[in-house]
């Protein structure tokens, strides 16, 4: 089971009609039920306004789990994020979480299987999610999406292939039609909306998603807390991703290096040591934890092995990494090149850098040649620059 429940899962989230909101009581009430495998269970309840970290919720509750049922209800205002997570017979605390919105005056039923979970009701917000969520696991596009993407999982390289990515970006933008299909056909329920706020993913606006396709009354009704929180989420990421851009912008191709310094066992390590130094230098931003990090080593280990000496070195940059997870990750690898381990957050920033591996060819003057090598991409660039 992941560390995270919510990137397996993908969906637990409630639904209901406009005409609730209008509702007197604030219990809210949830009945549940879990696999054999899990029985012996307790479960702690959070309640709280993050969706990602409910380190930052108090532990309002603990459900006990008897004869594979459960039952939890509390008072509440508005509608908020709840999650549980168990606590098996032996004292370990599972890493995965069951999360979803927690909505006043409403009752759930919720059933918790060995890797996922569903949620319903048989009436109201609730009924609405269990519709909902039928929709999107029978949609056809869906499960396209998904089994492309499990490809690519099988094949990182399948990124490059232009029919595999034309597919993939399709079913996507079909995904995102039928969904607003579905939302134009149940526009008296609240339950597309609200799933769509917390989770997304297909291919519309929060701007068309709350000003076109939602009814007035929803924009200032009992979500209007978690439609500001989407909002102000949104733009904090479109902040972000304008810095981003500019950090790409200053350290493109083209380009002179940006040095950085990393301390670790009492010494001070810069990037400069390695770059700008009279030699072609291959930078593997990487982490131990990253498996497309794992995938690319090989290459890395071929490529130095095979043009060392005055001309060429190979250098790696950990990124959120334990340095000693680095080193036993480096010694399982059988990585030989040097290495610039314990590095600050700051160093993957100032080249602009969201994901891992970011493989970049600096040339002897510490320009940047290359960015974002792959595969079989590595050698072809240090052959071409190397005149072989």
């Amino acid at each position: 089971m992941n560390k995270h429940l919510k990137h397996i899962l993908c969906g637990a989230l409630a639904v209901g009609l406009l005409a609730s909101c209008t509702q007197k009581s604030k219990t809210f009430t949830i009945e549940g039920t879990v696999d054999e495998e899990i029985t012996d269970t307790a479960y702690f309840v959070y309640i709280g306004d993050s969706s990602f970290n409910i380190n930052q919720n108090c532990l309002r509750d603990t459900i006990i789990v008897k004869d594979k049922k459960f039952s939890y209800s509390v008072d509440w205002e508005y509608p908020t994020w709840i999650y549980l997570q168990a606590i098996f017979k032996d004292g370990t605390v599972c890493s995965a979480v069951v999360d979803f919105i927690l909505v006043p005056g409403e009752k759930a039923k919720l059933k918790v299987c060995n890797g996922f979970y569903e949620l319903n009701g048989d009436s109201g917000f609730y009924q609405q999610w269990g519709g909902y969520t039928k929709f999107k696991k029978e949609n056809e596009y869906v499960k396209e999406r998904d089994e492309l993407y499990g490809q690519y999982r099988e094949n990182v390289e399948l990124q490059k292939d232009t029919n595999w990515v034309n597919a993939y970006m399709k079913a996507v933008e079909n995904i995102g039609k039928s969904t607003e299909e579905y939302i134009v056909a149940h526009n008296n329920e609240e339950a597309p909306l609200v799933y769509e706020l917390a989770f997304g993913g297909s291919g519309f606006s929060l701007g068309k998603l709350i000003d076109t396709l939602a009814a007035p009354e929803f924009k200032d009704g009992r979500f209007k807390n978690l439609i500001n929180s989407r909002l102000e989420r949104q733009k904090l990421q479109e902040e972000y991703m304008a810095k981003v851009a500019e950090k790409q912008k200053a350290t493109a191709v083209g380009s002179m290096f940006k040095d950085f310094a990393a301390e670790y066992n009492g010494k001070t390590t810069k990037l400069s040591d390695f770059v700008g130094k009279g030699k072609y230098v291959l930078v593997d931003f990487w982490a131990s934890w990253c498996g497309p990090c794992r995938a690319e080593t090989p290459n890395l280990v071929n490529a130095y092995n095979k043009y060392k000496g005055k001309k060429f070195n190979v250098l790696g940059v950990t990124i959120n990494d334990h340095p000693e997870d680095s080193e036993r990750a480096m010694e399982e690898l059988g990585i030989n090149y040097p290495q610039i381990l314990n590095t600050p957050d700051s160093c993957a920033d100032l080249y602009g850098i969201m994901g891992i591996p970011h493989i970049m060819l600096f040339g002897p003057d510490g320009t940047i040649l290359e960015r974002d090598l792959r595969g079989e991409e590595i050698e072809i660039a240090v052959k071409k620059y190397l005149g072989l």
